[in-house]
């Protein structure tokens, strides 16, 4: 895709409000560790301080970095998680520096642009469209880079993300993976461009304490019994508000839930229409029901007041994410006095999780080969390593506490009874595992990320009384022509109740 096409194809603007925590987080807590899982003899570290191999049950051989290829690997990320991944993971990796790492006679370079607004993307964007210009030096090319779920499509179809095939990869390596997980990922004309680690079926997590008080028991079956549906949710809200409590604290936390369901495509180009969904025209109903009767603090997702309640002793029931998001967002790793994780956590063992009303997905990571890479076969030995290799991604999951992305190494992980997660204290898997295979991407579309985005902050008006719907629904028709030019004369289309 040429420098115009890249940028215009989506509307230059992918702000990345929500996006910015769907990729597993910013936190820097490493929450490794399994409970008492973690065998003495268990390898915890493949290439950082000592250098001990990773466990290569695939009899896959990762050594060969390609003879003739660069000299120097250029991998593209917004956080350490996949620094991380790689260093503690992949067989032979050396850890030179905070950056820097060697495997074989290849030095590994990571660039990290945080993913503050726009900046990660329009900082890869830039580096691609000088190497598709020319005049960038092979091993200054980037070689490995990462995208998410809420703007994967941008890539998808780009001649700049390589197919692949390209690498030897196929069909067969990558037999235990979720499928939704390459649908992300598969362009128009069935090129898959990007692979990853990790699933991201989410749950609904739970305030242990306020369960007990108010449901008379925090266990699993109990807590899911009242929220198996909408309607019950709601009925519970209620419950909880006659008792001092909030059901969720923000109007986006339960957005996922019902936006990952929905029926239609955001954007109708055909029918030249802007769709809002029923599934989503639900949760502004329940949203609104909730803002008015106090049901939630009306709360930003990430704001002070939000994150503020996950703490010990405060009033809101609920949460919705992933595994990524129990690790990243709820869980806070206390550290020694020289800044090291003691593997013990504020308000741990405080919350628990069940499945809640309906099953969705939130986020996740992808890696992407540059078509301009010089180190073709390395790119493939470290996709197949950190994603196809279930002896790897089974100790990722114990150590890493990741849902991952190998069938077997979750059917395995679930029914080990000695493994939990160090925050929750319990073996998540099960639960993560019950949703992911309900996980539906026919109406994933390039313009998701932006629309999503602008159409919870259209709602917050609305929510607090300082706008009708009507008007809050052309403010979000003007911020979506503003952020898609090409939409601007598109007609808005919702059923009101």
């Amino acid at each position: 895709m040429t420098k115009f096409k890249r940028f215009a194809a989506i509307g230059l603007a992918a702000v990345m409000s929500i996006a910015a925590f769907a990729g597993c987080g910013t936190s820097s807590s490493s929450s490794s560790g399994s409970g008492d899982s973690t065998k003495a003899d268990t390898p915890t570290n493949n290439g950082g301080e000592d250098g001990t191999k990773a466990p290569d049950a695939s009899g896959r051989d990762y050594s060969d970095v390609g003879e003739g290829e660069g000299k120097v690997l250029n991998i593209y990320v917004w956080n350490e998680e996949f620094k991380q991944r790689l260093e503690e993971f992949y067989p032979g990796y050396e850890k030179v520096d905070g950056t820097t790492g060697k495997i074989g006679d290849v030095t590994v370079k990571f660039t990290i642009n945080e993913n503050t607004g726009s900046n990660y993307q329009d900082k890869l964007d830039m580096q691609l469209d000088n190497e598709d210009k020319g005049g960038v030096a092979d091993d200054e090319k980037i070689d490995i880079f990462l995208v998410e779920a809420d703007y994967a499509l941008k890539y998808v179809d780009d001649p700049a993300t390589l197919d692949i095939a390209e690498l030897g990869i196929t069909k067969d390596d990558l037999a235990n993976q979720y499928t939704y997980t390459q649908d992300v990922m598969t362009s128009a004309d069935g090129k898959l461009k990007g692979l990853t680690w990790q699933a991201c079926p989410g749950v609904m997590i739970y305030n242990k304490e306020i369960a007990k008080d108010v449901l008379g028991s925090d266990d699993a079956d109990t807590v899911q019994a009242a929220v198996k549906d909408w309607a019950t949710f709601e009925a519970t809200a209620k419950t909880m508000s006659d008792k001092g409590y909030k059901m969720l604290s923000s109007f986006e936390d339960s957005y996922r839930v019902f936006s990952n369901n929905v029926s239609s495509k955001w954007v109708d180009e055909d029918g030249k229409k802007i769709v809002v969904d029923d599934r989503i025209m639900e949760w502004v109903k329940q949203t609104k029901d909730f803002a008015d009767n106090g049901y939630n603090e009306k709360s930003k997702l990430w704001d002070d007041t939000w994150t503020a309640s996950q703490e010990a002793g405060q009033k809101v029931f609920a949460y919705f994410g992933p595994a990524w998001f129990v690790d990243f967002t709820l869980a806070h790793e206390i550290k020694d006095e020289d800044g090291n994780g003691t593997g013990e956590y504020t308000n741990q063992g405080a919350w628990s999780i069940c499945e809640g009303p309906e099953n969705y997905f939130w986020g996740g990571t992808w890696i992407c080969a540059s078509a301009g890479t010089d180190n073709k076969t390395l790119v493939k030995n470290i996709m197949l390593a950190l994603t196809a290799d279930t002896e790897i991604m089974t100790e990722i999951c114990k150590q890493k506490s990741d849902f991952v992305n190998d069938k077997p190494a979750m059917d395995v992980m679930a029914d080990d009874t000695e493994y939990k997660s160090p925050f929750l204290l319990i073996n998540p898997i099960p639960y993560y595992k019950a949703g992911v295979a309900n996980i539906d991407l026919k109406y994933l579309g390039e313009y998701d990320q932006g629309c999503n985005e602008e159409f919870q902050d259209a709602m917050r008006n609305y929510f607090l009384g300082a706008a009708t719907l009507e008007e809050a629904m052309d403010a979000f028709k003007t911020a979506i022509g503003e952020k898609y030019p090409k939409l601007a004369d598109y007609e808005l289309v919702y059923t009101a109740e």
